[in-house]
């Protein structure tokens, strides 16, 4: 590749950014209109080679469509998960190009329900429940609620923050690791409690990912499930033969 090519590369790769940026701090949403590729060219000074290279590349990434004889618009922009990678829901969210941040709506010791005791093999009696809210770029993603018992993590409830990674602190202050990780994945109607987090209708097309994480011994040591919007994300499959 030339010097000139990987310029050219650079520029686009830049100009999406700021696009990007630009759909953002305007607060633009679904519909709304972008400038024209003449006003792109003025705001980023840059070709209009590169201009279009930087469009067509966001709406391959259905970050933008063209309507032609009309104009270029902001579409549905998918999240994707890859539900086949072994790390944390949130730290599976992050790239350069997302904003990533959490809410906690709420953090408490309860005792375990039949259904949260049969996921962890009826070993514990007591969790701490952790619900939070997960933003992409300040819109909402999904709702995840997280339990952990307070035998195999004390106090951690002090230590987990809205910015913290529940994953790496179980790893890392309790010293357990991962060997296996189910999950199971359903269409759901949500519930009001959902509706009510996730500012959606009943009518809302959600997924529900139900995940157990197991240590070497496998046994259970870990037990989240989090409801996503599901015109928000596009669900990723990809292993080796």
């Amino acid at each position: 590749m030339s010097n000139r090519d990987q310029i050219q590369n650079y520029l686009y790769e830049e100009i999406m950014t700021g696009i990007k940026q630009y759909i953002e701090s305007n607060q633009l949403n679904q519909g709304d209109q972008i400038p024209t590729e003449a006003e792109l060219c003025e705001l980023f000074q840059a070709s209009r080679i590169s201009i279009r290279r930087a469009i067509k590349e966001l709406v391959d990434e259905d970050v933008l469509q063209i309507i032609r004889g009309k104009g270029t618009f902001v579409n549905t922009f998918r999240k994707e998960i890859h539900l086949l990678h072994f790390q944390g829901y949130t730290e599976g969210l992050t790239t350069k190009s997302d904003f990533i941040t959490k809410d906690i709506i709420s953090m408490e010791k309860i005792k375990g329900t039949p259904h949260i005791n049969h996921k962890f093999n009826h070993q514990f009696d007591e969790y701490i429940e952790l619900v939070r809210k997960v933003y992409r770029n300040k819109q909402i993603l999904s709702l995840d609620y997280a339990y952990f018992p307070t035998a195999l993590y004390p106090s951690i409830e002090e230590k987990i923050t809205p910015e913290s990674s529940t994953f790496k602190i179980i790893n890392e202050e309790y010293g357990i690791d991962f060997k296996k990780v189910c999950k199971d994945l359903e269409f759901v109607h949500p519930t009001d409690e959902v509706q009510k987090y996730l500012e959606v209708n009943r009518m809302t097309p959600i997924i529900l990912v139900d995940k157990i994480i197991y240590n070497e011994e496998s046994t259970p040591i870990h037990y989240s499930k989090y409801f996503l919007i599901a015109d928000r994300v596009k669900l990723r499959l990809e292993t080796e033969y």
